[in-house]
C-alpha cells in the first residue's frame, strides 16, 4: 500500500464525476455537482466497513478536504482564506512526538489567526454506552489527545515554535494566535437514541473544542478551493488536490507550497485537459503573483478577481 492508493478504485473516488469534468474541461467544473456527488460517495463511505480502517478515512478526507470543518474558522465564517490555501496533513507539534494530529487548518482572521486542529477517529468508535450513558473509553481516549494538545499550546514557548514551524510571522504581527480543537467521532445515532444520552453528549466538549460525529460532516463553503499539503522540512508541499479544484488569478496563496503538478497528475477523476491547464496557471501564478494584474500610467494596479 502507498499513501495515497490503499486500493482500486482509489479511496475518494467519485463514480459519475470524471465524466461530468470533462464536459466542462479546461474550465471549471460544477460546483454543486462535485458537492453532490461527494455527499452520496461519503455517505457510502462512512456506511461500509471499508471506514472501519482509519488510513482509508484519512486517505478520503486529504482527496476531499472540503469534508473537514474549520476552513473559515469554527467561530463564525471568516472572509479571509485559510493558509496555505489548503489543509495540513499530520501536521507536527514540535516537541510533540508521540500523536499528532490527523488535520489542521490555519484559519485567518482580521485580528486573529486560529489553528484548527483537528483528530479524526472512525465512523464506527461509540459516544456513550449503558443506560446511564457512560462515557465510551473510545471517546475518553480521543479527547484525551485534545487535552494534550490544549496543554502544549499553553506553554508560551511552544506558541513561538508552532509559528515558526508553519511560517506564520507576517500573519501574527498584528494578530492574536487563537487555537481550536476539533474531534470527529462516530456516528450520531449513538447519542441519538435517548434523551439522557442527547444532554449528555450536548456537555462534552471543553471550551474551544468542537465534538461532532461523521454524519456531520458536509462539503463546505469554497469547496472547489482547497488542497491538502504536508509540512516537510523545506516548506509545504502539496499531496493531494479535489477532482473540483479552482484557483485564483492571483498568486500569494499559492507561492508557499510546492508540488502541484505532481498531485493534479495523480488526481485521476479530473479531465486530463483541465490537469494541464491548471498546471499552466499555477506555474505561472507561483513565478509571478501578479501575472493577472494591470499596470496603469503612474504605476497604479488594477485586478480584476475571478477564478480559473
Amino acid at each position: 500500500m502507498t499513501e495515497t492508493d490503499f486500493r482500486t478504485p482509489f479511496v475518494g473516488h467519485l463514480p459519475g464525476y470524471p465524466a461530468e469534468n470533462e464536459r466542462t474541461a479546461p474550465g471549471r467544473p460544477v460546483e454543486e455537482v462535485y458537492s453532490r456527488l461527494l455527499l452520496e460517495r461519503w455517505r457510502q463511505f462512512i456506511d461500509s466497513e471499508e471506514s472501519r480502517d482509519e488510513r482509508l478515512v484519512q486517505a478520503f478526507l486529504e482527496r476531499h478536504p472540503c469534508l473537514l470543518p474549520g476552513s473559515h474558522t469554527v467561530d463564525g465564517d471568516s472572509g479571509h482564506s485559510p493558509y496555505p490555501m489548503a489543509v495540513i496533513s499530520q501536521p507536527k507539534l514540535p516537541g510533540l512526538s508521540d500523536r499528532h494530529p490527523d488535520f489542521m487548518w490555519i484559519a485567518v482572521h482580521s485580528t486573529e489567526v486560529f489553528p484548527i486542529l483537528i483528530e479524526i477517529e472512525t465512523p464506527h468508535k461509540q459516544w456513550l454506552y449503558g443506560d446511564r450513558a457512560e462515557i465510551h473509553s473510545d471517546l475518553a481516549h480521543a479527547q484525551g489527545q485534545l487535552a494534550e494538545w490544549r496543554a502544549w499550546f499553553d506553554a508560551g514557548y511552544n506558541r513561538d515554535l508552532f509559528i515558526d514551524q508553519y511560517g506564520l510571522r507576517s500573519f501574527i504581527e498584528d494578530r492574536k494566535l487563537s487555537p481550536r480543537f476539533v474531534l470527529i467521532h462516530g456516528r450520531s445515532e449513538n447519542y441519538t437514541s435517548s434523551k439522557l444520552r442527547r444532554q449528555k453528549q450536548a456537555q462534552l466538549a471543553r471550551n474551544h473544542e468542537r465534538i461532532m460525529s461523521f454524519d456531520r460532516l458536509t462539503p463546505c463553503k469554497n469547496s472547489v478551493l482547497y488542497s491538502c499539503v504536508r509540512r516537510e522540512a523545506d516548506g509545504y508541499r502539496v499531496i493531494a488536490v479535489p477532482p473540483s479544484l479552482t484557483i485564483f488569478n492571483f498568486g500569494d496563496g499559492y507561492q508557499p507550497a510546492a508540488g502541484w503538478h505532481e498531485a493534479l497528475d495523480t488526481c485521476a477523476d479530473m479531465a486530463v485537459s483541465r490537469r494541464e491547464y491548471l498546471k499552466e496557471q499555477l506555474a505561472l501564478l507561483v513565478e509571478e503573483p501578479d501575472a493577472y494584474y494591470e499596470i496603469h500610467s503612474g504605476g497604479f494596479r488594477t485586478l480584476r478577481a475571478r477564478w480559473l
